[in-house]
């Protein structure tokens, strides 16, 4: 863990410093107060001197200060350098997370993530919280109380050497059979973050389909395995407290027992005897801070696994050394030469050898079965997917070679499933281009047919919209996603099955004022219906990741049976003669 906190902590380094100096200081301090306590009894109660009671008193006075002030002084320094290093480090890794493909984003999953960032994340802070606190001073405060006591009472030193093994053995087998059960519970954490996630997401399927209590009863079952299985650790180190606490106890019976004894014999005084109680008891107290701290450490431990689980994931979509410029955006043209891709780890290509180009004012529309690889192909030509063969270029440039800004500057996408921002309606469609002006965020309003239903809200385009857009309706979400789209003035605009929500009248007028909108740019469009596609300039089939038809509308419905059969499915017989 403390390798996970090491490149965090560089920053922090005079913090650091004084974090030492002032554990020192208290340690010191701490250590130094059972010897004056020896020095009151010893050459003042016994001996009868006021004046040395006195001395001894108020030196106890100052070195107590002393203690409390360098204690306080140690905790604000350590909370500013954990907070802080947890901080950059909670930003580093979102700023990781935030360049994953969905690819890289699979391999550990959309729950498990939020639970690094954050419990995971929360975990360590509070560990290494406890680490600069108590492990930079119970070492300290182990090794100088021996000394201490070594040296003021060698007779009674037997006592230590049976206690510290007792008291090491005793937390060595409470961390061995924890540390497999806490890093079993952040696994259980995630199932129950996932389940969680997958409720809230699907509140309205469950509401229509009245399976709250069946959704309640299978949360409280993964709730209940995670509680299980922290309450079994935390039944073992609650052991631990109590038998160090019966380990200090004996080891004062056995100290008083045997020190009444030496005192007879003169082997120690009765200062020796108080101060060597004092001296096992801080040694005792060393141990109990480093159980506690050791008591978090199998789940702490596990909790930096799974975060370093996060930064062994390289990104797989990155530029490459020398990346190239693409052209101003303009009037671009796209040539997908013979790709084919294949998911990590699948056995066969999800898409195969397909080719097309086009070129500004051209619309390519793609269409296919559910599976087909529509989408998916969209996510490669946006190089959201690398291609595992052959490859896409626009302006003659191969994207893998491009920066990723300029290539994300020549593509505008609107995803399969629109998505919208907690924010104002206006905020949401400036998201693809900070700068817009009201007229243009107006404009994109118009064309993507947004604009009579945001003007009947009572704030218009200021319109707060909930996260993820809960408040507004299917189609609308579309036409906002749409709108955001257009304001970015791209050159390539990708609708991925964008107009699913939309009736036929709707639909209509958006594609009428789009051909206009969009005459400078390609466009390609997925959808699932034909109506949508028929006006395109080149309609591509898919059929199992293949092209199996590729032409106009036209041409497509006299030679191509899978696109007769879909306009068949959907139009009747004399739309299909007429269209």
């Amino acid at each position: 863990m403390l390798k996970l906190y090491s490149r965090y902590l560089k920053s922090y380094t005079g913090q650091m410093i004084l974090i030492v100096l002032f554990t020192l200081g208290f340690t010191g301090s701490t250590m130094v107060l059972p010897t004056l306590s020896k020095s009151v009894i010893d050459k003042g109660a016994i001996a009868g001197d006021t004046g040395a009671i006195v001395k001894y008193a108020l030196i106890m006075l100052l070195v107590a200060i002393l203690c409390i002030t360098a204690g306080v002084l140690g905790n604000y320094f350590t909370s500013g350098v954990v907070m802080g290093a947890t901080r950059d480090m909670r930003n580093r890794l979102f700023e990781r997370v935030i360049r994953f493909s969905q690819e890289d984003e699979d391999k550990i999953g959309t729950a498990s993530l939020i639970s690094r960032q954050s419990k995971d994340i929360l975990t360590s802070q509070n560990t290494m919280l406890q680490m600069f606190q108590m492990m930079l001073q119970a070492p300290l405060m182990c090794i100088a109380g021996i000394v201490l006591a070594v040296s003021t009472s060698p007779s009674l030193s037997w006592i230590i050497a049976v206690l510290l093994p007792l008291a090491a053995v005793t937390m060595a087998v409470a961390i061995k059979l924890t540390q497999p059960i806490f890093r079993a519970s952040q696994k259980k954490v995630d199932r129950v973050n996932g389940v969680m996630r997958e409720t809230l997401t699907g509140m309205r399927v469950i509401r229509a389909f009245n399976r709250e209590d069946y959704e309640t009863e299978r949360f409280a079952g993964v709730s209940d395995d995670l509680k299980n299985n922290i309450k079994k650790g935390f039944k073992i180190m609650n052991l631990l407290l109590p038998i160090i606490i019966f380990l200090a106890n004996g080891s004062n019976l056995l100290i008083l027992g045997f020190g009444a004894d030496y005192m007879k014999r003169g082997l120690a005084t009765y200062g020796d005897v108080q101060a060597f109680v004092q001296y096992t008891t801080m040694i005792l107290m060393a141990f109990m801070l480093g159980s506690m701290f050791l008591m978090l450490m199998p789940n702490a431990q596990a909790s930096a696994e799974r975060i370093n689980e996060v930064w062994s994931i390289e990104p797989s979509i990155v530029n490459k050394e020398n990346a190239e410029k693409l052209p101003e955006v303009g009037n671009a043209f796209i040539e997908v030469d013979h790709i084919s891709y294949r998911f990590p780890g699948a056995s066969q290509n999800v898409l195969t050898d397909i080719s097309f180009s086009a070129k500004a004012g051209q619309t390519v529309a793609i269409i296919g079965g559910t599976g087909s690889g529509k989408s998916t192909l969209l996510n490669v030509l946006c190089r959201n997917f690398d291609v595992t063969e052959g490859s896409v270029k626009i302006d003659g440039v191969d994207v893998r070679d491009a920066e990723i800004s300029d290539l994300k500057a020549h593509i505008s996408l609107v995803p399969q499933k629109a998505f919208l921002f907690a924010g104002s309606i206006i905020d949401n469609i400036r998201y693809g281009k900070p700068d817009a002006s009201e007229e243009e965020v107006k404009h994109a309003l118009d064309i993507s047919q947004s604009s009579e239903f945001v003007s009947k809200k009572e704030y218009g385009m200021y319109t707060y919209i909930a996260q993820a857009g809960t408040n507004v309706s299917g189609g609308q979400k579309q036409r906002l996603a749409i709108a955001r789209a257009l304001v970015r003035k791209a050159d390539i605009y990708m609708f991925d099955d964008s107009f699913s929500a939309l009736d036929f009248k709707t639909d209509a007028k958006l594609r009428g004022e789009l051909s206009g909108e969009l005459k400078n740019a390609v466009t390609i469009i997925v959808a699932q219906r034909v109506s949508t596609i028929k006006n395109a300039d080149r309609i591509l089939v898919l059929e199992e990741g293949k092209v199996v038809g590729d032409g106009t509308h036209d041409e497509l419905l006299a030679s191509n049976r899978v696109y007769r059969e879909i306009a068949m499915s959907q139009l009747s017989e004399s739309e299909v003669k007429g269209a």
